[in-house]
């Protein structure tokens, strides 16, 4: 008898894992896909991220988009989308350094002072922003690649100059001892050797040490920013075309100085990161894994982290500015709140101190969008300001996002925003910003042709699903 009621529920328990495994397989006998996966965080670490579905995965394609002769692609990021054929597109690349320094504030923006966009890429051992310069010029390629023998010169000549004042201060206290307080003379010894200490490190090459990047029209070193963390900088020319970077070595706690060893492997992360740089002519669309820049290209295995944004005008009408951002952080950072900024850029806060004579004339959602095929949030303004003896001008600012999905390189989130710029604010524009109504057609058309840029080998998450 126990032996049969045994069975039995042997045979229960055999008939319930099977209707399990029955109901999880679907009507059709194959396993659902987890609605969670196992990724690797910006550290190396293994850590649990959502799990798109294949349909999910292929939207990113925008497989039912259908383009035609009257545009052309061009990319940026690991996307790509259509622009008129008759509109030449311009890349927001400035012509000269930051007032602030040659590596300061390294950022895309037009010469006239419009547009933004900050590139930043993750890997293992760095964290680098880049920027791209040019056309190039003889003055600016000089002021990259020249940058460290500059640096050099100016730092010898001011330590010599304090050098030689530290001497004048122990001959005085030499012909008058009579001043020397407690402790005076062993700083002046302190500080004097300090001196001729920096003095022969830089005589002997040591002072921010010069990287071989092992490509030509380059230049990198070790940058002494007395910061928390250490950094490399560098630039290199790129065709018509400077990139100019600077790199974080990630994994060390602050004020830290990495040991040569350790300046050794992030030398060595830095010279592959730039040895996949490559010049790329606008609407060349590569097919390698990787990421579009402005007149640039970088390849990658699909997997390294990214934040680019970077602003575009087109030559009919400059005082229209797109920005298209995409963010992907390996192993799940929160993804931007779309639903809130279209939200927040739809009401008044957006513009809470408008100018004299200028009224709301439009608030624009929040209201779904598309960014392709993905579901996306819209909202933005459009505002009136009346003129003496003219007509009245109109300005606005349109936002579309799309959350992504956290750790998904393909299914990263998506922002763009179309803002007018106003001549009154960049004296060097030459015409205003049509109105909204006719600008909209240009953006609509934009948003439906974003999509994953193809490529040979697929991106990790669409091998085997296409």
């Amino acid at each position: 008898m126990k032996i049969r009621m045994a069975s039995q529920g042997l045979l229960s328990r055999a008939i319930l894992m099977a209707v399990v495994a029955l109901v999880s397989c679907g009507q059709s006998g194959q396993a659902r896909e987890s609605k969670t996966t196992t990724g690797t965080d910006r550290f190396g670490r293994p850590v649990e991220i959502p799990n798109p579905t294949r349909e999910d995965r292929i939207k990113a394609t925008a497989p039912e988009y259908i383009s035609n002769d009257r545009l052309r692609a061009e990319c940026l990021g690991r996307l790509t989308f259509d622009v008129p054929v008759a509109a030449e597109l311009e890349w927001a690349t400035p012509r000269k350094t930051s007032h602030q320094g040659v590596f300061e504030n390294l950022s895309q923006y037009f010469e006239n002072g419009t547009g933004k966009g900050h590139i930043e890429i993750e890997t293992r051992e760095l964290r680098t922003v880049l920027a791209v310069y040019g056309p190039i010029t003889p003055e600016l390629r000089e002021e990259f690649l020249g940058y460290r023998v500059r640096m050099q010169a100016a730092s010898l000549s001011g330590l010599s100059d304090a050098l030689k004042r530290q001497k004048e201060y122990e001959e005085l206290y030499k012909r008058r001892p009579e001043l020397l307080g407690p402790g005076i003379k062993e700083s002046l010894a302190k500080d004097r050797a300090e001196l001729e200490k920096e003095l022969a490190d830089i005589k002997a090459d040591q002072y921010e040490k010069a990287i071989d990047l092992g490509r030509p029209d380059s230049m990198a070193l070790r940058a002494d920013l007395k910061a928390a963390k250490p950094y490399l900088r560098g630039a290199i020319v790129l065709g018509k075309h400077i990139v100019a970077f600077e790199s974080m070595l990630r994994g060390f706690e602050n004020y830290v100085e990495p040991t040569e060893a350790q300046w050794a492997v992030a030398e060595g992360a830095i010279r592959k990161l730039i040895s996949q740089l490559q010049p790329r002519n606008l609407y060349e669309i590569p097919k390698d894994r990787g990421f579009c820049l402005p007149y640039a290209f970088l390849r990658d295995d699909g997997t390294y982290g990214n934040k680019i944004s970077t602003s575009f005008r087109f030559g009919d009408s400059p005082a229209v500015i797109y920005t298209l951002s995409v963010a992907a952080i390996p192993g799940g950072g929160a993804s931007e709140t779309t639903l809130l900024n279209a939200t927040g850029r739809s009401a008044t806060g957006l513009l809470s101190h408008l100018p004299e004579n200028t009224t709301v004339k439009q608030r624009l959602g929040p209201r779904p969008a598309k960014i392709g095929a993905l579901t996306s949030e819209q909202g933005g303004i459009v505002v009136e300001a009346k003129r003496p003896g003219q007509p009245p001008r109109e300005g606005y600012h349109v936002y579309t996002g799309y959350a992504g999905w956290a750790g998904s390189q393909i299914l990263p989130t998506i922002e763009v925003v179309m803002e007018s710029a106003a001549r009154a604010s960049y004296p060097k524009l030459t015409k205003d910003a049509p109105p909204y109504e006719q600008a909209r057609p240009r953006l609509d058309a934009l948003l439906k042709s974003i999509r994953l840029r193809p490529t040979t080998p697929p991106m990790p998450e669409l091998v085997g699903i296409q």
